[in-house]
């Protein structure tokens, strides 16, 4: 019989104590980001190393065996290929009776894998979400723990996967889902809200995002002719014969499931990635644009770099006006961020959300005239996407954009033009323009 998941917490600065009681099944827990959903999943497994400075656990009653998936899934990764990622689990446990037919299960779970012996890095965010969540639940546990664990998979996705976990483990596993998507709520069979004053469970999911934005139409145009690109060690295109042509964009989105090739599309308009074949041009009132890319992974844009570092950088290659940096620290502190206690930190030692916002920040008063960001809402509560809409409408006052994301919803709120790449076709948003033609 697997064992209840219970604990006590303590909220010592509001005198605020609960005792939660978590049956099998499905368990989610939203909260903004920096309102310790982190600290909270490292603490019930009496990781020390992440201590919360918010509440006290006490009077756990939780499995020997509990399995983690990462919030951010290239953490979760060590092998150097496919095969041995899903192979390495199986075989680390000695009770395994017939691995060969665990494997082919897990396998037969991912269907989007064509080479077993590709890189995971070549994979999209979302499909090293999805290789993740089979891994861990593969694994011999009575409790899984998923910090921010589906957040790069668009809502069939992740509603196909939801599905997944209830129909083979939810009456087998306690499964604590840590989310910063209000709408997924709707999936728990307890629903939680974690802040930083409380914990407190909740019967109705309902929450609303409200966005006030709209922008002039712009000048941005891509044209794309029989485009195709697939990696090496893969035999399927992500990109297959693709045409397109937009023109006049200020705010272009893109949108599409996950492996879709979103991704690998912004990198072949950047030159990140040369086409297997085909051309591609992308054009800002007929010139080629400066471009930033903010990476979905957006410690890859800071390396080993701390805040400081980087924004020195940029103003040491001309890319940032030393004279706007007071305007920078004045901007992050109205997003509730004091420099002087990030900026010599890394990427590593701040919330995702703290991350992004600073990293748009600094390329909204850069010297870029194009900034492509990659699943900017990623880890954002609907605050906080409240928040980074205000950041973006101040942005194209006098810059373009690209979005890359699966959140459709943020994407119908802030772009003028949609590249849609399930039906390869674009959508024209003129909701969203205040000069619209």
């Amino acid at each position: 019989m697997i064992s209840r998941f219970s604990f006590d917490i303590f909220f010592e600065k509001f005198n605020e104590k609960e005792r939660i009681n978590l049956p099998c099944g499905l368990n989610v827990f939203y909260g903004e980001s920096g309102s310790g959903k982190t600290e909270l999943v490292n603490s019930l497994l009496n990781n020390k190393n992440f201590p919360s400075k918010n509440f006290i656990i006490s009077n756990k009653k939780t499995p020997d065996k509990i399995q983690l998936v990462f919030q951010n899934p290239e953490n979760q990764i060590i092998s150097p290929n496919l095969l041995s990622e899903v192979s390495f689990g199986l075989e680390s446990q000695s009770q395994i009776s017939d691995l060969k037919s665990d494997l082919d299960e897990i396998k037969y779970s991912l269907p989007f894998v064509d080479n077993w012996q590709r890189h995971p890095s070549t994979l999209s965010g979302g499909e090293m979400e999805i290789l993740n969540i089979v891994t861990a639940f593969s694994t011999i546990s009575d409790a899984v723990l998923i910090d921010d664990g589906l957040s790069y998979l668009n809502s069939s996705i992740k509603n196909n996967w939801i599905n997944w976990i209830n129909e083979k483990y939810g009456d087998r596993k306690t499964i604590l889902w840590f989310t910063s998507d209000h709408t997924d709520l709707k999936y728990g069979n307890t629903k939680w809200i974690l802040s930083l004053s409380g914990l407190r469970k909740i019967n109705n999911s309902e929450m609303h995002t409200t966005y006030n934005h709209n922008h002039s139409i712009g000048d941005l145009s891509i044209k794309a002719n029989n485009l195709v690109f697939s990696f090496d060690d893969s035999k399927k295109r992500v990109i297959d014969n693709l045409d397109i042509e937009l023109s006049n964009s200020r705010s272009l989105g893109i949108i599409g499931k996950n492996g879709s090739g979103k991704t690998t599309f912004v990198q072949l308009l950047t030159s990140a990635l040369q086409p297997s074949n085909g051309k591609i041009k992308l054009k800002l009132s007929n010139e080629s644009p400066n471009i930033a890319v903010l990476n979905q992974f957006p410690e890859r844009m800071l390396g080993p770099n701390s805040l400081e570092q980087l924004l020195q950088k940029l103003i040491d290659n001309n890319k940032f006006d030393p004279l706007l940096v007071k305007s920078f620290i004045k901007k992050l502190k109205s997003h509730q961020i004091n420099w002087k206690k990030v900026k010599n930190k890394k990427a590593f030692d701040l919330s995702w959300s703290a991350v992004r916002i600073v990293l748009v920040i600094i390329l909204s008063l850069s010297n870029y005239n194009l900034i492509v960001l990659d699943e900017p809402t990623f880890g954002l509560g609907f605050q906080q996407k409240i928040k980074l809409s205000q950041i973006l409408k101040s942005i194209l006052l006098n810059k373009h954009l690209i979005l890359v994301s699966h959140d459709t919803e943020f994407i119908q709120n802030h772009c003028d033009q949609i590249i849609d790449f399930d039906s390869k076709t674009i959508l024209k948003n003129n909701t969203v323009l205040s000069n619209a033609k």
